[in-house]
């Protein structure tokens, strides 16, 4: 199978709408339709792994994730030294982009609801995945990205108010009696 071939092939993704593919069919048809290399970085990437990866598509997703992690910290601090008295910001790293610095605070400010918060996070990392793709819509960044934003949407998936109930239930001391 031609790389053309199963990236026409594969549905499309909202990040509103449970993927229409498994991780499982999405790693197999890569496999058949990449190199061994190629086909590790899509997996490395749908897996969550990619800290381990050193191919070039795996090592650009790790850095805008770090980006990401750096400016959602900075803003925790922030909110943080807010609530504490102090008016210390965390300074800007030149390693992340003002438009996703930018798209982190405006998920802090529109959400209040932690549910609804991570969701506008994870729109920000979807819209970072999409850098992954480049200028060739038929090019093998364009698996790449849809690796990562396959991989949001079947955790997106995941998510409810009962399944982050049930954690924390899960996690919380039992009473003794």
């Amino acid at each position: 199978m031609s790389l053309g071939y199963l990236l026409a092939s594969l549905p499309m993704l909202s990040p509103d709408r449970a993927p229409a593919i498994t991780a499982e069919a999405f790693r197999s048809a890569c496999a058949s339709a990449l190199g061994a290399r190629d086909a590790e970085a899509a997996a490395a990437l749908l897996d969550g792994t990619a800290e381990a990866g050193d191919h070039p598509a795996v090592r650009a997703w790790r850095d805008l994730e770090a980006a990401i992690d750096g400016a959602i910290g900075r803003r925790r601090l922030a909110l943080r030294g807010a609530a504490g008295g102090t008016s210390f910001t965390p300074p800007e790293t030149s390693a992340c982009p003002v438009w996703l610095t930018r798209a982190v605070d405006d998920a802090f400010t529109a959400a209040a609801d932690p549910l609804a918060r991570e969701d506008a996070l994870m729109r920000v990392r979807w819209t970072a995945a999409e850098s992954l793709a480049g200028p060739d819509p038929l090019g093998r960044g364009r698996l790449f990205a849809y690796a990562v934003q396959l991989r949001l949407a079947l955790r997106r998936a995941a998510l409810s108010p009962e399944a982050g109930t049930a954690r924390l239930e899960a996690a919380l001391p039992k009473e003794t009696l």
